[in-house]
Parts: C-alpha cells; structure tokens; sequence
C-alpha cells in the first residue's frame, strides 16, 4: 500500500530535508517516526528537497507499508517532534509518485522590511534599508513564463542539462513593515528561488537595474548571479497534483 502524506514543519534545528550522515534532517526523523509504527524500516519520497533553515507549510511525500494502521495521522504525530506536523494522510495508487506527479509547486518569502525583531529572526529575512517595491514588481514580469534559469541556481548542467522550467506567477504584496514574495511554478532547481528573491531585493534596494537582470538572465552563465536570499524566510506553501490556471 502506498501513502501520501501532507506535512508542516519549522526547519530551524534541520540541515534540510534530505537525510545526511551526522546530522538531523527533516526526511531521518519521519523515517525513524513512521518505522516505529509499522516495525520496519521505511523509505519516504518527497515532491522535493528544501534547505537547512527552510521551513513548510504543504511539503508532500509517499511511503509504501502493507501495515494498516488507525489513525496514521495521529500515530505518526505521536512520535514526531513539534516541529514536524503531518497535516494529512491517505491511501493512493500504487502509482503515484509525491515528486514525479506535482504539477506546480508554490513557495513564499518572508521579509521583515522594519525594525529587527528577534521573535521572527528565525521565520523571516530582516532587510533594514526601505525595498522600493514598484521596481520590485515590474522585475518579477522579467522570470515569468517559460525560460532557461542556468544563471539562477547552482544545479551543475553536468547533473541536468534542461534548466528550463515555467513560472506561472510571482506575487509581491506588503502588509505593514513585511513583504511576501510568492513564486508558482512547475519545479524549481536547487537554490534558484532563493537566488530570484535576492534578485529582486538587489533591485528593490536600487542596486541592480531591470535591463541588468535580463542580461544576467539571457546570459545562461553560472558565474553571473552571486545573489542568494538567506534561508530562513522561504517557505514551501503548496504542492499540487492538479494543473495550474489563469498563467499570468
């Protein structure tokens, strides 16, 4: 039988998801939970990674157990620490695959643009100077749509030749001293939102221009995007098995 599973977690003590010798990760500790219910060792396959520091409201996995279980969501909270919640479970097809069957992924980032506040240091990237969000927003328009993002995430083309992935929509809204800065797209390469979102912050803070940012974008270079947001504000928000609609 084949689960699915829905799960929250704050990924502050992590080093990311995916499980590494000598240190805690996200993927080990629901491993480690779910085998114990069970009673023996089991595997589970998320729609994708996420770094150390970042956090998830809507990460998705699969694990295969012939062992029927009441409760599965409570059983496995039972042994969870309170940093990881599954929010969901259910029975799926044995063919479904968490990474190989999303269609889009959503994923946000948190800005404190006011005074520091050590209560969200870990939950937000604080940015004192004052980000000039109309140049934010007309930057987005520049990553949206179907494009190769080689200059932005540093996933070896010796590991995968096609870095071309679909932005349907990115998002830019302020509430008070905060700003939010959403990304939905069909898949996302290793650091890539966080390399766009320091982007737009370099822009916003009048750094790098617009016309600047398209020739780093067109360049399809390694070497010309040292920018990368810190990790603490990013957020996976959604994975979703459905196609996404109304493409900006």
């Amino acid at each position: 039988m084949r689960y699915k599973c829905e799960v929250l977690y704050d990924g502050s003590s992590y080093s990311g998801w995916q499980k590494q010798a000598d240190v805690l990760t996200i993927q080990e500790t629901i491993e480690r939970a779910i085998s114990k219910i069970v009673n023996h060792e089991v595997s589970i396959v998320a729609s994708g990674r996420t770094d150390a520091k970042v956090h998830a409201l809507g990460q998705v996995f699969h694990f295969d157990t012939e062992k029927k279980i009441n409760n599965f969501k409570k059983a496995i909270n039972s042994q969870l620490p309170k940093d990881i919640y599954i929010k969901s479970v259910e029975e799926v097809s044995e063919d479904f695959h968490s990474r190989f069957d999303a269609k889009y992924k959503k994923y946000e980032y948190f800005i404190n643009n006011g005074e520091y506040n050590p209560c969200i240091a870990n939950y937000s990237c604080h940015i004192k100077e004052k980000l000039n969000l109309n140049l934010i927003k007309k930057a987005r328009k520049v990553f949206v749509g179907t494009l190769d993002f080689t200059s932005f995430n540093s996933t070896k083309l010796s590991e995968n030749e096609n870095q071309i992935r679909t932005i349907y929509k990115i998002d830019i809204r302020a509430v008070d001293d905060f700003v939010y800065i959403s990304f939905v797209g069909d898949g996302f390469l290793r650091y890539m939102v966080r390399m766009l979102v320091q982007t737009l912050i370099e822009v916003g803070l009048g750094n790098v221009s617009i016309d600047e940012v398209k020739e780093m974008l067109y360049k399809k270079d390694k070497t010309v995007c040292s920018y990368k947001a810190e990790p603490q504000g990013l957020y996976l928000v959604e994975v979703s098995y459905h196609e996404f609609k109304d493409m900006e």
